[in-house]
């Protein structure tokens, strides 16, 4: 039998009254005060977790409460009882600041690793189980969007339009033992003087070319090249992926925040999100050697992508919407990876 001392709060009542407590080894709850007392058994009451030097309570399913300063009499109390483990271990923990300073650590570390490398394989799986009808309505939102904003401009030069056209069916010759025809590739040009040379691609099969990209280029090898890298995002989902990943370090951040009634708001500005995220300097990379890779093996040689790129890097219009190939690896770093594509036997 445990005897415990505190206060009592009558439900119903703002009253308070010293009370005393019998507590037998199955749980129950004997409660005397005034001239009067309650029984509850082990069923009928829930105890709160220790917080610091704070009082123990109990709750009771009645709504009445109990309230005592007596912690080592309480703790005796809590040995009795199946749960009485856990919340010696929290109080252990709380009561050690080394401890706690450790677990939390251990929780930033497990949340970076995990965004870090498990969110990628997350991402990756997840983008190509993805329907095809909901990657194009993604994307055709996406298109939208941006020629709401007025960066995009209808295109009327028949020249350019069967120029870029040619490119990009060679391309797709060039890549066809790689292509996925669950996608739907479909070239778009369109006149953008706010944008200046770049093309992109949306995550359905859809790839946009501006007419100033299309005039950059020197030859019809270097738009090749850059539609295969755009092919490439396509073929690896690079654009859901991206997607996701960024919903996940959202996602993260709500939960550690406990604001996760957020999360509806990010749900309606996904296609938003499609054309504005960029791509990892890695996919940028892969999409690269990719690229070089098929022109390699095709015989044009990965020199048309070299010139495409510094053409690129020297002709980026210097406003924040186009720069694009500011989270793109340097030009030297890609040239030297796109180099030692030829040197591989």
């Amino acid at each position: 039998m445990i005897e415990l001392e505190g206060i009592l709060y009558i439900s119903g009542s703002s009253q308070s009254f010293d009370a005393s407590v019998s507590v037998s080894e199955s749980g129950t709850f004997v409660i005397q005060f005034e001239n009067d007392s309650i029984t509850y058994s082990s069923s009928q009451y829930e105890i709160e977790p220790k917080l610091g030097l704070s009082d123990r309570v109990v709750r009771f399913s009645d709504g009445t409460r109990f309230e005592t300063k007596d912690h080592e009499a309480f703790s005796n109390y809590e040995e009795t009882i199946q749960s009485g483990g856990f919340f010696r271990f929290v109080d252990w923990m709380e009561s050690r600041w080394p401890v706690a300073l450790g677990s939390i650590v251990g929780v930033v570390a497990f949340v970076f690793v995990f965004l870090e490398y498990g969110m990628p394989v997350v991402a990756e799986y997840v983008a190509f189980e993805v329907p095809q009808a909901v990657r194009r309505a993604l994307s055709e939102r996406s298109l939208d969007s941006i020629e709401q904003y007025g960066l995009l401009e209808e295109s009327y030069s028949m020249k350019l339009n069967r120029k870029s056209t040619a490119a990009f069916e060679r391309a797709l010759a060039l890549a066809e033992r790689e292509v996925d025809h669950g996608f739907e590739y479909e070239l778009r040009v369109f006149k953008a003087p706010s944008i200046g040379p770049n093309a992109f691609a949306l995550p359905s099969g859809i790839v946009v070319a501006t007419e100033e990209f299309v005039e950059l280029c020197e030859n019809e090898e270097q738009a090749v090249a850059v539609f295969l890298h755009e092919i490439a995002h396509v073929e690896l989902q690079h654009g859901i992926r991206s997607l996701i990943q960024d919903a996940g370090v959202f996602l993260m951040a709500s939960l550690a925040l406990g604001d996760l009634s957020s999360l509806g708001g990010m749900a309606a500005s996904l296609p938003a999100l499609a054309l504005e995220s960029r791509y990892s300097q890695s996919f940028e990379s892969e999409a690269d050697l990719y690229a070089g890779r098929i022109l390699e093996e095709n015989g044009i040689g990965a020199e048309a992508m070299k010139d495409i790129l510094i053409l690129l890097h020297q002709g980026a219009p210097d406003i924040e919407f186009a720069q694009f190939l500011s989270t793109h690896p340097g030009l030297k770093k890609r040239i030297e990876a796109l180099d030692a594509i030829g040197t591989v036997e």
